[in-house]
Order: structure tokens, then C-alpha cells, then sequence
């Protein structure tokens, strides 16, 4: 059996601004670096084995205390990164619906499958993040993966191992700071924590 402890990383600057930041590096707010030191508080003494993360600020600044602690290396994958949101990355919805008011209304048409320009669409993100946990898995047998980072690579996670479907995404609500649970045995995910925050 196979236990995966998904974190999404600390509120951020962009976060708190209300902007797209996908693959923008933003760093923690202060509200963010006290999340990062309860939930390492929360699971210094949970037993880890390995520890991914994506290339950015945020998800390592999470987690860093953590891996320091347990002395295990950061490994991190980009094709665990958030959504690419192309050319609106560093915009809010609002800016968007005001300068691009085409582009929003077929955003809002196309759901799923909306492309953000020179970005992704969901499904894109889907099939990215679906193919990098089976990789995951695969790589490590019987063992307790943390897992750091964001709340729409998580949502993807836990809509892949559940369905194998990404029609179920915005069902799950990940905040900031969050960890959810999932073990798997022989190919079947149970979800043990959902959106833990009250820790």
C-alpha cells in the first residue's frame, strides 16, 4: 500500500492579489509562512519517505523545514506544475473580463477544454499531472509520498486516481496550506483527509 499526503502550498503574494499564477514564481505572504510553519509542525513526526515539489518559490518554502527536519531531499517535477495560464498569467479575472472580453466569454463557453492563449487547457493539465503520478507510483512501492503543490495539480490528482476523469476537478475544494490523504492498494485510492486545514 501506497499513502500520498498532498499539500497545497502556502498563500502567496499573487494569491492574495487575486491573480492567475501558474507558472509565475510568487512567493509566500505572511499568511503563507505561518501555514508553512503549522503544517510542518503538523507532520514532523508523520512518517515520510519522499518529498516532490514543482519548481517554484512557493512550494518549496512549504515544505523546506519539513525536509530539513526528516533530512529528505526535495525532488522536483515541473510536470507536477499548476495550469499554465499563457499569456493572462499575473491577471485577475475581472482584468480579463474588462481587456479581453471575447476571450473570457469563450472561456467561460469552453470550460474544460479552454486553451489559455500560448497556455493549457484543464484537460491538458489533466493528462500532464496523470501521466507524472503514474510515474510516481510506479517509482515507489509501499512508501509515503508528500507531495507540494498546487491546488489544481491536486484537484487533478485526486480526480485521476478516484474516476480517471477530469469532469470532477472543481468538485474537490483545496485551500491554501491544505493536506489531503489518499491511500492506494492495488490500484484503488481511498481518500482519507480531504482539504485538512484545522490542524
Amino acid at each position: 500500500m501506497k499513502k500520498l499526503i498532498l499539500v497545497r502550498h502556502g498563500r502567496t503574494v499573487c494569491n492574495e492579489k487575486g491573480v492567475l499564477s501558474g507558472l509565475t514564481d510568487s512567493v509566500l505572504s505572511e499568511e503563507g509562512k505561518v501555514q508553512s510553519s503549522k503544517l510542518v509542525n503538523y507532520l514532523k513526526d508523520e512518517k515520510i519517505d519522499k518529498i516532490y515539489i514543482t519548481p517554484f518559490t512557493r512550494t518549496r518554502e512549504t515544505v523546506k523545514k519539513l525536509a530539513d527536519i526528516k533530512n529528505i531531499p526535495m525532488e522536483e517535477s515541473k510536470e507536477l506544475n499548476e495550469i499554465n495560464f499563457g499569456d493572462f498569467e499575473g491577471l485577475s479575472f475581472e482584468v480579463i473580463e474588462k481587456k479581453y472580453p471575447k476571450e473570457f466569454h469563450k472561456m467561460i463557453k469552453e470550460g474544460s477544454e479552454y486553451k489559455y492563449p500560448n497556455g493549457e487547457s484543464l484537460i491538458d493539465t489533466f493528462h500532464r499531472v496523470s501521466k507524472e503520478i503514474d510515474k510516481i507510483l510506479k517509482n515507489n512501492k509501499n512508501e509515503i509520498i508528500l507531495i507540494c503543490v498546487h491546488g489544481g495539480t491536486i484537484r487533478n490528482i485526486i480526480s485521476y486516481l478516484l474516476c480517471n476523469d477530469y469532469k470532477y476537478h472543481w468538485n474537490f475544494r483545496i485551500d491554501n496550506g491544505s493536506i489531503t490523504e489518499i491511500e492506494i492498494d492495488n490500484n484503488f485510492a481511498v481518500i482519507n483527509q480531504l482539504n485538512n486545514t484545522n490542524y
